[in-house]
């Protein structure tokens, strides 16, 4: 897939101005592609520092490179990290507070590869620590770091337009179950649903503003992952309703640097529309349930990698 030159679209007039106007230091996971890429290059355009999350080390330097090109006035740097093992999350959180003292946004964006299921050696099914796992760890380390900051937010990529089922972790930590991509898939994204809406109840006196974002239909390498008739029928709705990654991040730029969002908290957000959470994410006691759940799954991978060392 063709990547798209960096800045095509432009913000709406008045929109860029103000966020030039800041210099906030954001840190970006998943941004080595698709819209994480994207979204990484337009807030560099933007006056913003930007701190870069990759596997690989190599798509990390190239991107740096381009968010250096769009935004040459402002330093910017990059970590390696997999984050489908919580000892690495663990080490990347650690790393962050240490050498970036000043963060005050964070956008997680990181997904599972197409086919990147099994195993990892702290137990733990490689896709569900990815999208969901290391996002609940990374965002409770970082908490206390932004605390300290004046007015911080946090934009986890889940779109709210999603169907809701009670995700089964029991079922999502199995590589072998014989769910989907896109089942999978859906099944993440109501994960971080309920993370976010319990994180954001539990932040809600203190000045960290988090928000879910679905960036609507962006044809990403995720959809390599889904049947061929999902991915006909994905195709034929793109050439209708679809967006390329750098304007579909145009709405979370919004959300990350624009003074008219400033205060707004545990939000679900489609594209540009806040939509109306579902009863599941505003009944207490399955947001505490699925928590706890979480927790558990942490503190396994985490005894798991004790042992391996």
């Amino acid at each position: 897939m063709k990547k798209a030159k960096a800045i095509p679209v432009p913000p709406p007039p008045g929109y860029l101005e103000e966020w030039r106007a800041t210099n906030n230091t954001c840190l970006v996971t998943g941004a080595t592609d698709g819209i994480g890429r994207a979204l990484a290059i337009r807030l560099a355009d933007a006056g913003q520092s930007l701190v870069l999350v990759g596997r690989s080390k190599d798509k990390l330097r190239s991107v740096l490179k381009e968010v250096g090109e769009a935004g040459p006035n402002r330093s910017h740097r990059s970590f390696v990290a997999d984050l489908s093992l919580i000892s690495e999350v663990d080490r990347l959180a650690n790393e962050i507070q240490q050498k970036l003292p000043d963060l005050s946004r964070v956008v997680l964006c990181a997904s599972e590869i197409p086919g990147f299921h099994g195993i990892t050696k702290e137990g733990i099914e490689a896709g569900f620590a990815v999208i969901y796992l290391s996002r609940f760890q990374l965002l409770n380390k970082l908490t206390s770091l932004l605390k300290k900051q004046k007015a911080p937010r946090v934009v986890s990529f889940a779109s709210p337009a999603t169907r809701f089922e009670l995700p089964n972790m029991t079922l999502l930590n199995n590589s072998d179950c014989n769910l989907s991509n896109w089942e999978r898939r859906k099944a993440h994204t109501n994960c971080n649903l309920l993370f976010l809406a319990e994180i954001a109840e539990q932040l809600k006196d203190t000045e960290i503003c988090i928000n879910a974002f679905g960036p609507g239909l962006v044809l990403t390498k995720q959809i390599q992952g889904y049947s061929a008739a999902r991915r006909f029928w994905l195709g034929m709705k793109s050439s209708l309703v679809g967006k390329s990654a750098p304007y579909a991040a145009l709405p979370a730029m919004h959300m990350l640097l624009s003074q008219d969002f400033a205060e707004k908290t545990g939000g679900f957000y489609e594209c540009g529309t806040k939509y109306p959470p579902d009863k599941h994410f505003l009944d207490a006691e399955t947001r505490r349930m699925f928590w706890e759940d979480t927790q558990q799954l942490v503190q396994l991978a985490q005894a798991s990698e004790c042992k391996n060392t």
